[in-house]
């Protein structure tokens, strides 16, 4: 790229055609860097969602074991953001139903160990969810609710316990009453949204925005083929497939984005959002999110 690449990503579940959680070496994470650096992103969270614990922890050591020792040209590994397993079964999107579990303190201690757990989304709804936000918020890590079917009021209760945002809004989660309402109404309630003419369309991104232009954060939800071309991927254990530049389950449910930022940011300019609020949504206000500073 001719300009050095400033956007930063707080989900990113592959890119290049590789998926983070079925990488099989550093080779294949590093090609996820390199993709994501060449799209414009500087840096970014490894988001492995709902899975068997134990490929999720051995996806997450092929992770680490880059963050650990960068190199030029690459997008720079944050942390991890953690999408599941503490999920609603009637708002989880593509995530594997047999692997999603009910709020545990004792299980996301061990989910923990892998280190540089930055953010988890979770339902707020769920029985123990509220003392795993404490405990989570406790421990420094940013809780976002999402793949939920909170009512308003349970919305609010998981914000009062300590998350501080929301995952893709609209996308898996209640809205109009519910989760996406809450978040919305809430005063200075950061929500993440994907702007990519898929997702959502361009009169709910205005609506959401229009009066919060200081409250919402970009991402792309990107999957493996981000940055590739069409074709069939893996996401997880399942598969996806990629064409009309949407990327969905073989049963037709959308599986993540395979958007960019420099789009996102046209869009939005074009529905009347100013420049400097779109680009501090893609660099420096997601930092603030997870409290890193750069």
């Amino acid at each position: 790229m001719a300009q050095e690449p400033t956007f930063i990503d707080l989900q990113i579940n592959g890119h290049g055609g590789i998926d983070l959680l079925s990488a099989q070496s550093s080779e294949e994470i590093r090609q996820v860097n390199r993709s994501l650096y060449q799209s414009g992103v500087k840096a970014y969270l490894p988001t492995l969602i709902t899975a068997d614990p134990m490929q999720l922890k051995k996806s997450a050591e092929l992770i680490r074991n880059v963050k650990a020792n960068p190199e030029n040209g690459e997008a720079q590994i944050l942390g991890f953001h953690l999408e599941g397993p503490f999920i609603s079964h009637e708002k989880c999107g593509v995530h594997p139903q047999h692997f999603i579990r009910l709020p545990d303190i004792s299980l996301m201690k061990d989910y923990l160990a892998i280190r540089d757990v930055r953010m988890v989304t979770l339902a707020p709804e769920l029985p123990g969810a509220l003392d795993l936000i404490r405990f989570l918020a406790d421990q420094g890590v940013t809780v976002s609710l999402g793949h939920s079917n909170a009512t308003i009021d349970e919305a609010h209760a998981g914000f009062d316990a300590g998350a501080t945002t929301v995952t893709h809004l609209y996308n898996g989660m209640s809205k109009f009453p519910g989760l996406a309402q809450a978040a919305l109404e809430r005063d200075g309630l950061i929500f993440q949204i994907i702007v990519d003419d898929v997702h959502v369309t361009r009169e709910n991104v205005e609506l959401a925005i229009r009066g919060r232009e200081d409250r919402f954060v970009l991402t792309n939800d990107a999957v493996a083929p981000a940055g590739n071309v069409d074709g069939t991927y893996n996401f997880g254990e399942m598969t996806i497939e990629v064409k009309n530049r949407q990327a969905r389950r073989i049963d037709g449910t959308l599986a993540g984005g395979i958007g960019t930022f420099s789009e996102s940011i046209s869009i939005l300019k074009e529905i009347g959002v100013s420049e400097t609020s779109a680009i501090a949504a893609a660099t420096t206000r997601p930092l603030a999110l997870i409290g890193e500073n750069q």
